[in-house]
Parts: structure tokens; C-alpha cells; sequence
């Protein structure tokens, strides 16, 4: 990942997931965490359809599954599914139908992909109707549900890649819990390689009030405001995200036992926050 992408604390952290879709740039790379569907659905719809309103070229690559709740979300919040598609502006190819086409030996085939890709993206741009395009999958994510976390990880490399020879803007779904220990010890490093945003939760400002919390539990408010502080003055962060998930990763870089237990409270005190909503 280049220097570019590094992300400091010092810049200020959105507030909301919305903003992050609603307004992807070209060679932006943004990945959400979610675990439950509505999540997904919410987010997946204000990306395509905040597109499609600015008349920008949208590719959507989900499941069959996920394409029908897709659909009917898109339609409730105004947008003409069968005209989008018939002018070109929206192409909808199944994840589950691509993917095996450029799979070799149970990993991506980089130029097989690069190939396949470039065709979709070319089309989506309608001879130069669209000259900007946003692209939604998932065909990482039914990699990463198989278990095949290295394959997964070799396709987010090469949807960056992607990215940035075609500038177009592309964002992915994992089925993913924000607070399992080893997601952050693990995948969140690095999908950090490969993003330059990361959705890690619905709810931004529970979050913020969940990680607080458990951080004042753990070590006191006193001690907790001072680590806090430092913590995010200094933490080279690998994307863009809420504040309070670049306080988790940055404590698990420098206090990974205080990390656990400070990561198990928030995801519990953020559950219990979204239950009494």
C-alpha cells in the first residue's frame, strides 16, 4: 500500500458510513464489516444509488441471494431498476457465475481476472456515457465464507490493482465480526493493505460510546484519557475509519493484553447498545 493512503489521526475520522459511499472518488478502495443483513442491504443500496443519482456507471456482483433484496431496496427508494439497467447504467453479474471463471487451482488468475474485470468495467462505462464507475462485489467475501481467506485476500489485492489502472471506485462486504479478537489481530492488518476505508460497524457513535467505556473500565478514566490521546496522536493508521476503531487497532499495536479484554467489553457493551434501541 502506498504513503498515500495512511491515514492520520490528526485528519479527523468521519462521523457516519454514509458520506464514505455516498461520495467514493475514483481509486478509493472502502471495505465494510457487517453481520446483519439489513446492514448490508442499507449500505450496499445508498453506494449504488447515490451513483446512479449522480449518473455515475454502477456494477453490482452479488449473490443471487442478495441481488433480491438488493432489488426491491433500491426500488423503494426511487430508483428505476429496469431503466437503469437498460440504459447501460447499471450492470448486475452473479458472484456466483463470475467467480469460477477466473479461479485457477483455488486462486484468483490475476490476468484472467484483469481481463474479465476490464471487459465488465468497459461496458459499464457505455462508450462514454459514464465516464465514472463505482463497482460493488462480493465474490470476496463467498471466498472468505468458504474459507479460503488466502484466495479472498489475493482478489482484494487485484480488485486495488483494478482500482487504480481503471479509476473506478470499489467497494466490498465481508461477513466479519468487528470485535473478534483475531479479525483485528489478523485480517484487519491486513485488509489495510488493500483499502483506503474501512465500514467496521453500523452504528459510529455507539461505538464510540462502547470503546470509551470499556476503556475507562479497563484502566481507569484518568489512565484511560491520557493512553487515548497518545495513542491516537500516534498511530499510523492503514485507512480511513471512526475514531474509536482507530483507537482499537492502535491499542492492540501497543497493549495487545489490555486490547483483548478492552475489545471483548466494547463489542459487548455495543450489542447491548443496539438491543435497546
Amino acid at each position: 500500500m502506498t504513503d498515500e493512503r495512511h491515514v492520520h489521526a490528526d485528519l479527523g475520522q468521519p462521523d457516519h458510513w454514509d458520506p464514505v459511499l455516498t461520495h467514493a472518488q475514483p481509486q478509493e478502495h472502502i471495505v465494510q464489516l457487517y453481520q446483519d443483513e439489513d446492514f448490508l442491504n442499507r449500505a450496499v443500496c445508498r453506494f449504488a444509488g447515490a451513483a446512479l443519482a449522480n449518473g455515475e456507471g454502477v456494477i453490482l456482483v452479488p449473490t443471487i441471494a442478495h441481488w433480491k433484496s438488493f432489488r426491491p431496496r433500491l426500488e423503494a427508494e426511487g430508483v428505476d431498476v429496469k431503466a437503469a439497467q437498460e440504459r447501460g447504467q447499471l450492470t448486475v453479474v452473479d458472484a456466483e457465475e463470475l467467480l469460477p471463471r477466473f479461479m485457477r487451482n483455488k486462486m484468483p488468475d490475476s490476468p484472467m481476472f484483469l481481463g474479465l474485470a476490464a471487459d465488465v468495467v468497459a461496458r459499464a462505462r457505455g462508450g462514454g456515457s459514464y465516464s465514472k464507475v463505482r463497482w460493488w462485489g462480493e465474490m470476496v467475501n463467498v471466498l472468505w465464507e468458504r474459507g479460503d481467506a488466502a484466495a479472498s485476500m489475493n482478489l482484494e489485492d487485484l480488485f486495488d490493482q483494478l482500482a487504480h489502472k481503471h479509476d473506478i471506485a470499489i467497494f466490498c462486504s465481508f461477513l466479519m465480526d468487528n470485535f473478534n479478537g483475531e479479525v483485528h489481530t489478523h485480517m484487519l492488518p491486513r485488509l489495510g493493505e488493500n483499502h483506503s476505508h474501512l465500514i467496521p460497524v453500523d452504528d459510529y457513535a455507539n461505538l464510540e460510546r462502547a470503546v470509551t467505556s470499556a476503556l475507562y473500565d479497563a484502566i481507569g478514566p484518568d489512565e484511560a484519557r491520557i493512553l487515548e490521546s497518545k495513542l491516537t496522536s500516534q498511530y499510523r493508521a492503514p485507512f480511513n475509519m471512526p475514531r474509536a476503531q482507530l483507537l482499537l487497532m492502535a491499542l492492540r499495536q501497543a497493549l495487545p493484553t489490555v486490547a483483548d479484554s478492552v475489545l471483548q467489553r466494547s463489542g459487548a457493551l455495543y450489542a447491548a447498545s443496539r438491543t435497546a434501541l
